[in-house]
Order: structure tokens, then sequence, then C-alpha cells
């Protein structure tokens, strides 16, 4: 009688160390997933800091005042004014 309950209590531990392995390995899965998903975050934040560092760059060039008085000129005609244009403001 002692047989059938020593067994049932071995399954049970068994039941209980085979749940709690695959657990484990479920979280250790987990874990590495978002390692790469944290990679992945980190070379992305990287490849847009290197693009939006070139976007200010070609920004800081398109609005630089010799540049927007050559496009001034060409684009529109203008140019500096005449001193009779000039109005002063008491």
């Amino acid at each position: 009688m002692q047989r059938p309950q020593f067994w049932r209590r071995y399954a049970a531990l068994a039941v209980i160390g085979l749940g709690l392995a695959l657990v484990q390995v479920w979280a250790r899965l987990h874990v590495v997933a978002v390692g790469y998903q944290l990679s992945n975050t980190r070379e992305l934040i990287h490849s847009l800091e290197g693009e939006h560092q070139a976007l200010e760059m070609q920004w800081s060039a398109l609005v630089a005042p010799n540049h927007l008085a050559v496009q001034a000129e060409k684009r529109l005609g203008m140019s500096a004014p005449q001193p009779q244009q000039v109005v002063r403001m008491p």
C-alpha cells in the first residue's frame, strides 16, 4: 500500500520539476527575444540619429544667409535695396 503512494509523490514532484524547467526555458527564450528587440531598437535609434544629424546640416546650409541671398536673386529676381529705397524709422 505504501508503494503506490511513493510513486504518486515521485510523479507529482517530477511533474512540478518539469513544469518549473519549462517555465525557466520559456523565461530564458523571452529574455533572448527581448534582447534582440532591444538591439534592433538601439540600431534604429543610431540610424535615425545619423539621419537627423545629416538633415540638420542640410537645413543649416539651406537657411544660410549667403544661400538665401543667391536663391532670392536667382528665383525671385531680388537684389539688395538701393540707398534711396531704404526708409529709416525715427
